[in-house]
């Protein structure tokens, strides 16, 4: 048995909740997202801190002691309605360029306080662009730009996002140093689904196919302070590529060059 297995069933409402917009759950996020604080649900967005945080646990509301990741409504629908389904949607993943190499000249803690000031910031970037934070793996952040939170135009969002992380002023802890981060934005059909532990405990929520693979590797292959995006998205977002911007890259297991659009 593997570390995390995936659920299957209830396609139809995750289709619904992923790629439309559930209206139950579309009504909760437009309220909730104008109330303070961060943190939030990931998948309804109801605050669980400062004054929001309040108004919302009167309604009964809390983070869920199984999984504080989302509220115990959510994680009591995950639970009851496990599963998943194939929704096109918009990838963003990024990175630490050098992430060892920083690690090492680094004190530990001063690591640490880098990359969740990373996450911090950047996290803030997406949810800004309607943007669901998937997953933090080391320092790496993996979000989605589903149509049924985002809208059709999760592309242009994802875009708006990479753009606006490369704005960021992030630095290594301690210094003045710019921290390197590397940024893949590629649209695609993915299998978005929850997962279980092996001891049948639900985990969360996580994505999986080729193109999932594909934004991962456009990812790693950009430079410190450089998005790279996959030409049907940028297409899709903004129309005519911008030729000069265009390079081409290597990717193992892809037999031929990809090309991508190079955002600075």
């Amino acid at each position: 048995m593997t570390d995390a297995d995936i659920e299957t069933g209830h396609e139809e409402l995750w289709k619904q909740v992923f790629g439309e917009g559930h209206p139950v759950l579309v009504k909760k996020q437009r309220r909730f997202i104008r109330w303070p604080n961060d943190p939030r649900c990931k998948l309804c967005y109801a605050p669980f801190a400062g004054f929001g945080g309040f108004m919302v646990r009167l309604t009964g509301l809390m983070p869920s002691d199984r999984n504080p990741h989302y509220c115990n409504k959510c994680d009591g629908f995950l639970q009851a309605f496990p599963g998943g389904a194939e929704v096109e949607m918009t990838v963003l993943i990024l990175d630490i360029r050098g992430s060892v190499d920083l690690s090492g000249r680094i004190s530990p803690k001063e690591y640490a306080k880098t990359v969740n000031k990373m996450r911090e910031i950047t996290s803030a970037v997406i949810a800004e662009n309607k943007g669901f934070i998937l997953e933090f793996q080391g320092d790496s952040v993996v979000a989605v730009f589903p149509p049924g939170f985002t809208g059709q135009d999760h592309a242009a969002k994802g875009i708006s996002a990479a753009r606006g992380i490369l704005k960021q002023s992030l630095k290594v802890e301690g210094s003045e140093e710019a921290l390197a981060i590397g940024v893949g934005v590629h649209t695609g059909p993915v299998y978005i689904c929850t997962v279980t532990a092996a001891g049948g405990n639900m985990q969360g929520v996580s994505i999986f196919g080729q193109d999932v693979n594909f934004v991962a590797r456009l990812a790693a292959h950009a430079k410190a302070r450089e998005a790279l995006i996959s030409p049907s998205t940028y297409y899709d977002a903004e129309g005519a590529l911008p030729e000069d911007d265009v390079v081409e890259i290597e990717m193992k297991g892809i037999e031929s060059a990809s090309r991508a659009v190079r955002l600075t």
